[in-house]
């Protein structure tokens, strides 16, 4: 996308847009359905409240969310390079708070490993998309169920021209295809583990995860890739350093693990980390590509436009699409540490301040919500773990139908949402959508599964329609289908 259309990149929610006959329709087919899956009970008002549509983007807008993305994924680890030369150095300087077993410390930084999957949160506001943080990660949230979402509100009116975006999973699967045909050096597939693992839950309970999905599985068979399943207690190696599972020889490891502390991996994590540095094995994604959710990095941005180091074009996109942010805690100068302190003193009614690295929205704190004293003391605790203050984006809302699934009683009410397309080699696949329910208060809140958020997603609209309305029961479809929708 040309700079100028990225520069003045908008998006809008364009459901209202669509005939009347044709949301009607659509929300008719919703409410007879079953099977979507169980929604958080409110707590403001103990209901449990079902969303009936998902938001809907036109089909422009949707590649210009994956030029933003990619484009800020790569100045991203500009910043970073010019900060450190090695995934270690960049780990103390972040002075990331979280272990990366599988790191190597002496690795130079490639933005083709770092930002391989990743899950860029925008807010919308005014329209405009304004980046939250980029999420990249060796588990990401929604990617199983998003895709299965957009597929289930396809299915309901066939015939009205939304579609869902590339699949996640499928996206996922080519990718991996194409890393084992670029290590075997052959257009045939190779061998893929899908390893299972012990970790703790939240309740702090030892359990048994897999990696392995079945529609992943059916992917990456459709791809030609032999998938292994094996324990990450249970491999080791050869005398070449080239990774065992069941006996079998590995070219290529699936890592999906994250927010769950392993344990008793039974030496697994040694084997994997002697053959990625024998290079005898792949791995998707990198767990060092964590590195860049941290949100210094947007800070980062900011301190490069400022020092002018980008060009104008990376200026321009930077300083329109991502919220002015410096980070606290970095600077090991006390007195630099001071001078920030005082910049922003005044500004605190403008402000956010989050944990640099942090998750499900845990300790965000608005300035204008909070006393002075407790926003001081927020600052000051940064001496121990980073912190950011990002100007505060006032979200554009958008307006979802509910039923009460207790009562059956619908109501519509005004929304904030944020927008989260999956990016997979530089491409963006399904797009995670999480929205707050009816009883939302009217300022500015968190939105997290951990606060009551929804978990959505969004189809994609080939163009705004001209002719009227169409109906969405033309071609057929059952009423009351069940969808089959499950968490992930």
């Amino acid at each position: 996308m040309a700079d100028d259309a990225l520069f003045d990149l908008l998006i809008h929610d364009a459901w209202d847009a669509l005939p009347e006959q044709l949301r009607d329709e659509f929300v008719t087919r919703r409410t007879a359905s079953t099977g979507w899956g169980s929604n958080p009970r409110q707590e403001s008002d103990s209901r449990c409240w079902e969303p009936l549509r998902p938001v809907v983007v036109e089909e422009w807008a949707y590649r210009g969310l994956e030029s933003l993305a990619a484009r800020l994924l790569r100045l991203a680890v500009d910043a970073c390079r010019r900060r450190a030369p090695t995934l270690g150095d960049l780990y103390r300087v972040l002075r990331f708070p979280h272990s990366l077993p599988l790191m190597d410390l002496d690795r130079p930084l490639v933005a083709a490993e770092l930002t391989r999957y990743a899950r860029p949160d925008l807010l919308i506001e005014n329209g405009r998309p304004r980046l939250l943080e980029f999420n990249n990660s060796t588990r990401l949230g929604g990617a199983m169920v998003t895709p299965q979402l957009a597929e289930a509100y396809a299915r309901l009116c066939p015939q009205s021209g939304l579609h869902p975006p590339p699949s996640t999973v499928t996206a996922r699967a080519a990718a991996l295809a194409r890393m084992l045909r670029a290590k075997n050096g052959r257009g045939n597939g190779g061998r893929l583990l899908m390893p299972a693992y012990w970790g703790m839950d939240n309740t702090g309970t030892a359990r048994r995860y897999e990696t392995v999905t079945a529609p992943l599985l059916a992917d990456a068979r459709r791809m030609g890739i032999e998938v292994v399943q094996a324990d990450l207690a249970d491999l080791r190696l050869d005398a070449a350093d080239r990774l065992l599972a069941a006996d079998l020889p590995i070219d290529l490891v699936l890592l999906e693990w994250g927010g769950n502390r392993i344990v008793n991996d039974g030496g697994g994590f040694a084997a994997l980390r002697t053959a990625d540095r024998a290079g005898s094995v792949e791995l998707f994604p990198r767990t060092e590509s964590a590195l860049i959710s941290s949100k210094a990095v947007l800070a980062w941005l900011h301190e490069d436009c400022d020092a002018g180091l980008l060009s104008a074009a990376d200026h321009a996109v930077v300083r329109r699409h991502v919220p002015w942010t410096v980070c606290l805690g970095l600077d090991e100068d006390p007195a630099a540490h001071e001078k920030l302190l005082r910049t922003t003193t005044g500004e605190r009614d403008r402000l956010v301040a989050k944990p640099a690295v942090g998750k499900s929205g845990n300790a965000v704190i608005f300035g204008h919500q909070t006393s002075q004293q407790d926003w001081s003391d927020v600052l000051h605790a940064a001496r121990e773990s980073p912190v950011v203050l990002q100007h505060r984006v006032e979200s554009d809302r958008i307006t979802m139908p509910f039923r009460d699934q207790d009562s059956g009683r619908q109501v519509s009410a005004q929304v904030p949402f944020v927008l989260s397309p999956f990016m997979i080699d530089g491409a963006a696949a399904s797009v995670a959508v999480r929205h707050m329910g009816p009883a939302v208060p009217a300022g500015d809140v968190v939105i997290s599964a951990s606060r009551g958020a929804y978990q959505s997603t969004a189809l994609l609209a080939p163009e705004p329609p001209e002719h009227g309305p169409r109906s969405c029961f033309r071609g057929g479809g059952q009423l009351g289908r069940p969808i089959g929708i499950t968490g992930n």
